[in-house]
């Protein structure tokens, strides 16, 4: 599941790169920016629900709702600051600025709540997902209390009404919110996406979902779920989410795969099952994911303008430059782990959780929550 990880915040780098220095503007007719947004978006829904999974897994039943919170601020917060920060810095070095109307609910994390691009988009425009993680997990002790007085039995009932409800969500966005106007040139309104896509409240969907799931392994269901069932579900999905209506690309054509992806993951760690992903390279590329996540976006905005300033230059040298791109975010990745996640997680985290039953290898190996980008 660690591994799993790497490969979300990969999928969701490749996206980014692909828009930061091939995409033209153009979304009409554009398919491999389409491509690029599936993408994206599906590596932020893996995250979401796989948050509330492995929360779920390790999480104490005496555990207090303030240690838990203290323990997630220490493990997403130092990073964010750090981050916030260095994109302040290079946004004011390149000549722009930043409202504080902006600035300040980036900084605390509730940017999300804003319907308004250019706040929840604003200074590191990738920590709109750490907002809807954060209202996660204020969240959570709540949820993990009532999701334990499920009935076992009725387990999968709730995760498929609970599915059911990603799925419909941009049936309740188009009654809610008109239809104008555009998103740039999106064929969907401003506040449509915003309510499908970024509004924390509705995000909170996939994470209950994780939750439940966590609680279905637990109670021994769901273990039979292999890579076979989830892979090809997956690749009827992706080519799905291209000829759907816009909307529905985001989340609801592959909540479903998705989920069965992280119980083929767990069943994997349970078993301790061999697999490329399980390779100590993977798990440590899984570990520093979140701070990839992070940083990536920074990378590609501001050091590809100093080799491609008027983005003019060919394929080939746009590909070798994707490449030292990549190369560049990983060592900013593991220097933001090694020296600002892992020791304040240590420092302020307090000791890790104690998994209940027999925990998947991830959480047991990583000790916390995946972090969505």
């Amino acid at each position: 599941m660690t591994g799993l990880r790497f490969v979300a915040a990969f999928a969701v780098f490749a996206s980014h790169t692909y828009l930061a220095l091939w995409f033209d503007g153009d979304w009409e007719g554009d398919t491999p920016a389409t491509v690029a947004l599936i993408t994206a978006r599906s590596g932020v829904g893996f995250f979401f629900v796989l948050s509330g999974f492995v929360l779920a897994w390790s999480a104490r039943p005496g555990d207090r709702a303030r240690a838990f919170w203290r323990r997630r601020a220490a493990k997403i917060y130092p990073t964010h600051a750090v981050t916030w920060f260095a994109a302040m810095v290079l946004i004011h070095w390149t000549g722009g600025q930043v409202a504080a109307r902006q600035a300040v609910p980036n900084l605390l994390l509730v940017q999300s709540w804003s319907p308004v691009f250019d706040v929840y988009d604003s200074v590191n425009g990738v920590s709109w997902s750490l907002s809807c993680e954060a209202f996660f997990y204020l969240c959570f002790p709540l949820l993990i209390h009532l999701v334990r007085r499920i009935p076992a039995t009725r387990l999968w009932s709730w995760a498929a009404g609970t599915a059911l409800a990603v799925i419909l969500l941009p049936l309740m966005a188009t009654a809610a919110f008109a239809p104008e106007p555009h998103f740039f040139t999106l064929p969907v309104s401003l506040h449509r996406y915003w309510f499908v896509y970024t509004f924390p409240l509705t995000r909170l969907l996939e994470f209950v979902l994780g939750i439940l799931l966590a609680r279905a392994v637990l109670e021994g269901r769901g273990r039979a779920v292999r890579f076979r069932h989830a892979l090809p579900a997956l690749a009827v999905g992706y080519p799905l989410a291209v000829q759907v209506p816009f909307l529905y690309a985001i989340a609801a054509v592959l909540v479903v795969p998705m989920s069965l992806l992280i119980l083929a993951a767990a069943g994997a760690d349970i078993r301790g099952s061999r697999s490329p992903v399980r390779h100590p390279l993977m798990v440590w590329l899984g570990n520093i994911s979140f701070a990839l996540y992070m940083v990536h976006f920074l990378v590609l905005q501001y050091v590809y303008r100093l080799i491609d300033e008027n983005h003019t230059a060919g394929n080939g040298v746009r590909a070798g430059s994707a490449v030292l791109l990549f190369a560049l975010s990983l060592l900013a990745s593991w220097a933001m782990y090694t020296f600002v996640e892992r020791p304040l997680t240590r420092r302020w985290g307090g000791p890790p959780s104690t998994p209940r039953g027999t925990p998947p290898a991830a959480p047991r190996r990583t000790g916390g929550a995946a972090v969505a980008p």
